[in-house]
């Protein structure tokens, strides 16, 4: 049986997202392509493959036993056609997927994009927002190139490397208008009512440990899951929304906002990028940690 791989590909793809829409998203490929070739791949196998379900685009009990075997072969011939050719970043064109963090993803990506308009041209981003585990399972399975996370929510085991990004201390934002000091101590800290944005999906904060370990508590008046969200709330309630200092200075140039200092002894946000030890000799791969990196600097 004669089969394309960008077929087996749509596959994996729609295994992972159960919405052929995002599958094809994902592979950068049209919504009707992808439809083509799971039609294709329908009639050569003679199975629906995925049928839809209330929780989307489920497999079939046959593609549920072609899956894993599909899955690692694709992954196998990627790994394996990117470890062999050399890694021109101003010609090829390569799709990096990276797990990471909202601060990276507000931060870093669209410098990093910038960046790539001229360096590699070529180059595509995709950026998965998950949950650590999920992005740690991925990184290992080969879905994720890397992945860029909270230092104290991730323990890389001996097949993962770990470097350390950035360092960045905690401000806060609050509305031009609302009158406050310049820096608030700690009690004046934990009395304000705020807005909040976890680092992880296990919602664990520098901050709130801080507190902890002094028997005090923030007042949480709201919670978010996006940056410039955040700061559009705190501008028009008046509420104060702690963030690392370059998210700070970014919102301010969006909204009408100012910063306020914390106290210095609140732990700074540390963040490290997280690689499968299988790509240390990847091209590819090290040329984008490279350029990560020298973003933190």
């Amino acid at each position: 049986m004669n089969l394309d791989l960008n077929q087996l590909r749509i596959l994996v793809a729609l295994d992972d997202e159960r919405n052929i829409t995002k599958a094809a998203e994902r592979l950068f490929v049209s919504q009707s392509a992808a439809s083509h070739n799971l039609a294709k791949l329908r009639e050569r196998f003679n199975d629906p493959l995925f049928v839809r379900t209330s929780q989307g685009m489920n497999p079939t009990p046959f593609a549920q036993t072609m899956l894993p075997i599909l899955r690692q072969g694709v992954e196998n011939i990627a790994r394996a056609a990117d470890m062999q050719s050399s890694f021109d970043p101003l010609t090829d064109a390569h799709t990096f997927y990276i797990g990471a963090c909202d601060y990276f993803e507000f931060v870093g990506v669209p410098r990093l994009a910038e960046s790539f308009i001229e360096s590699a041209p070529n180059i595509r981003l995709s950026i998965d927002i998950a949950s650590e585990h999920i992005k740690m399972e991925r990184v290992e399975s080969g879905r994720l190139d890397l992945h860029i996370g909270v230092d104290n929510s991730q323990h890389p085991t001996k097949n993962f490397n770990s470097r350390k990004w950035l360092s960045d201390h905690y401000v806060a934002v609050v509305a031009e208008w609302r009158e406050m000091p310049d820096k608030l101590s700690t009690i004046e800290f934990a009395s304000e009512s705020q807005i909040h944005l976890p680092l992880t999906s296990n919602a664990s904060d520098v901050i709130d440990s801080w507190l902890y370990e002094q028997n005090l508590y923030r007042n949480i008046h709201m919670v978010t899951q996006s940056y410039p969200i955040g700061g559009m709330i705190s501008a028009k309630t008046g509420l104060l929304f702690p963030v690392p200092y370059r998210v700070a200075t970014l919102l301010c140039e969006m909204i009408p906002l100012k910063i306020i200092e914390l106290p210095q002894e609140i732990p700074a946000l540390e963040l490290s990028i997280i690689s499968h030890k299988l790509y240390d000799q990847q091209e590819s791969t090290q040329w984008l940690i490279k350029q990560i990196i020298e973003l933190g600097a």
